[in-house]
């Protein structure tokens, strides 16, 4: 997630650069071939890298979420609706994959809490904001991204079309940089929820099939 926001912040300078350029052609001012192909150059290495790092987070957080629920059993959960498996799998299902990862990672939140003193099921109790926010900004920065994807494919290449897609490619990366940010805040509060509750399960052994720190 560090390595995402950095490499996104490098894209959103890109992004300023470009639109910059853009705007100076607009306006008529001089923009020599070499400006031209060398912005070209840049956004295209910096796409590149941002796939690579996009590959490797999403692989990362997809196992983190498998590992995490795996966990749950062995921390004293039941009556789970998803599995490990289907936790992952979610997000690769369309349509579904609009809320159906959002509703798993819930579970492993409200799973991984201690035992509530007034008998309430970890089921009753509500989602956080934290969770709404990280999957908000989610779902906000891939549906911009791919906005601006399509109208960079549909092949429109007058100046103003380019400054679009540009202004929307510059929205996309800052909006995935606060997702990250929220994303990193909800590993670290699952973590620590479920170190809490091994805690209170077992201070001296941990329980048959859970996961050491550090996943």
């Amino acid at each position: 997630m560090v390595l995402t926001i950095v490499v996104d912040l490098v894209a959103v300078a890109s992004d300023y650069a470009e639109i910059g350029l853009l705007k100076r052609a607009i306006w008529g001012l001089t923009v020599t071939e070499a400006e031209a192909l060398a912005n070209d150059q840049r956004q295209a290495v910096v796409g590149l890298i941002q796939l690579l790092v996009f590959i490797f987070t999403v692989t990362s957080y997809l196992m983190w979420i498998h590992r995490a629920h795996r966990n749950l059993p062995s921390l004293g959960a039941r009556g789970l609706r998803f599995t490990p498996g289907w936790a992952v799998g979610w997000f690769f299902v369309p349509i579904m994959n609009l809320f159906r990862p959002y509703q798993a990672v819930s579970e492993i939140w409200k799973a991984s809490g201690p035992a509530l003193s007034d008998g309430t099921s970890w089921k009753d109790i509500k989602t956080p904001p934290l969770i709404q926010w990280w999957w908000g900004f989610f779902i906000l920065s891939n549906f911009v991204s791919g906005m601006a994807g399509r109208m960079a494919m549909s092949g429109g290449d007058s100046l103003g079309e380019l400054l679009i897609v540009s202004w929307l490619f510059l929205a996309a990366d800052g909006l995935e940089i606060v997702g990250a940010l929220f994303a990193l805040l909800v590993v670290k509060d699952i973590d620590l929820r479920q170190e809490d509750k091994f805690r209170a399960l077992s201070p001296f052994s941990p329980p048959p099939g859970i996961e050491p720190r550090g996943y």
